[in-house]
């Protein structure tokens, strides 16, 4: 009897041991296995990928100025887009067309002018003016200077007066004419005549004085030969340098060749840059279109360059700005070193370069891996976990579902608005959960 009894007892706890073995079988087959992430704060990182192109925002025009109705052609152009030059170095050699020919022309002017001016200075004698004569030359140049100035004064006034609107009765305003550009323009010309009466007054005095005609004669004949004399020197001189200049265009700094507006036979206009350079202490800087980039890209940012050669280079976004198409765009300013890093100038202007930009969020966010965000669009959500206990007394993890704004996607990482704490949230499932449901995690 009594063995019965024991053999009962164990029999017992062995039905025991296998329902409990059964039992724990039976929940961890059912119950759905999750990996377990806590909801950590941190700010965003990522690397935008941007393509750069090698600018200078500050330039300089290379021009030949004084040409005036000369023809001008580029003979040889040394300066290449791109090229590294210094102060001096020669960018274009041209050549003034037919400059020997006018040369000789000029100076042919210029002998026969001072031949006659001789000539006139002989039959006068060498006699000084008298004190009659010198103030008849004084009352002669007061009259054609106070002309002069009622010329320009009747001008201005009729340019006014058109850009106003108003129509002039002869030199005079119409009424009612209020415009203060018109009525100043008005009373400078009223001026100008009230001084040309008295210099005409003037003038008509010295002529009863009894000057001679022949004075009047070498009066006027010696300043015009003398004006022909200067300007043929003025000309002669102006040339002379044109030649000097046009024959080596030269760089007047240190700096890189820009643009070249010109090839070997074309003409060069007056005043128009031939070639441009980057403006003199300035740098060249990486620039990159960011227009379709939704991150702020700000002055600082760090960003790494890199050619296929090898050769890197690390710097930060010194600038921003709007170009003359309405684009975005962010600059890496570059030194000289650094250009040369990277392959030179004219590579860099003609092949654009990869940037990595290593973007970090201004403010810190919940991070949670983009496998742990579920939805799509404006509904999106996670399955936080909670700790609980059945009706067993056994503590169980069950999930609820938590709405949640993403704000940026990067890689395997979103950054979510709502702040999470610390808490833990489910998610690779290896079955379908829903709200409420229990779950486990994965065996370590």
């Amino acid at each position: 009897m009594k063995k019965t009894a024991i053999k009962g007892l164990i029999a017992l706890a062995v039905v025991v041991c296998l329902c409990m073995f059964f039992s724990g079988t039976i929940k961890t087959l059912s119950t759905a296995k999750v990996m377990i992430v806590t909801a950590k704060q941190g700010k965003l990182e990522e690397k935008i990928k941007l393509s750069g192109t090698l600018v200078f925002p500050e330039t300089e025009d290379v021009a030949l100025t004084g040409i005036g109705s000369q023809s001008v052609i580029a003979r040889r152009v040394r300066a290449v887009k791109g090229k590294q030059v210094e102060e001096g170095d020669v960018l274009i050699e041209a050549e003034v067309v037919g400059a020997q020919e006018r040369m000789d022309e000029l100076r042919a002017q210029y002998d026969k002018a001072q031949s006659d001016l001789l000539a006139l200075e002989r039959q006068r004698g060498g006699a000084r003016l008298t004190r009659l004569e010198e103030q008849w030359v004084a009352a002669y140049d007061a009259l054609g200077e106070a002309k002069a100035a009622v010329r320009d004064a009747r001008t201005e006034l009729e340019v006014r007066a058109r850009i106003a609107g108003v129509e002039l009765e002869g030199d005079a305003l119409p009424d009612g004419v209020k415009d203060k550009d018109v009525k100043a323009a008005a009373k400078a010309l009223e001026d100008a005549k009230d001084a040309e009466a008295a210099a005409q007054q003037a003038y008509n005095g010295a002529n009863r004085m009894g000057v001679s005609e022949s004075l009047v004669e070498y009066i006027t004949q010696s300043r015009s030969l003398s004006e022909q004399i200067a300007q043929a020197e003025q000309d002669l001189t102006a040339l002379r340098v044109l030649c000097e200049q046009a024959g080596a265009i030269v760089a007047p700094h240190d700096g890189y060749v820009v643009e070249v507006n010109v090839k070997a036979g074309d003409p060069l206009a007056d005043g128009v840059a031939a070639v441009v350079l980057s403006a003199k202490k300035s740098k060249g800087a990486l620039r990159a279109d960011v227009s379709d980039v939704e991150r702020r890209i700000g002055e600082g940012t760090e960003v790494s360059m890199e050619r296929s050669n090898g050769r890197s280079v690390s710097a930060e976004v010194t600038d921003t700005g709007v170009d003359s198409e309405g684009k975005n765009y962010v600059d890496v300013e570059l030194s000289d070193r650094e250009i040369s890093n990277l392959g030179g100038a004219a590579a860099l202007m003609s092949d654009p370069i990869e940037m990595a930009v290593s973007y970090r969020a201004p403010s810190s966010t919940t991070l949670l891996p983009v496998s742990a965000v579920r939805g799509s669009g404006e509904d999106r959500y996670v399955y936080l976990i909670q700790d609980e206990q059945n009706g067993l007394g056994e503590s169980v993890m069950r999930v609820s579902r938590q709405k949640v704004t993403v704000l940026a996607e990067v890689g395997s990482t979103a950054s979510i608005e709502e702040d999470l704490g610390r808490q833990r949230v489910a998610y690779m499932e290896d079955r379908a959960i829903d709200d409420g449901s229990e779950v486990m995690a994965y065996a370590q």
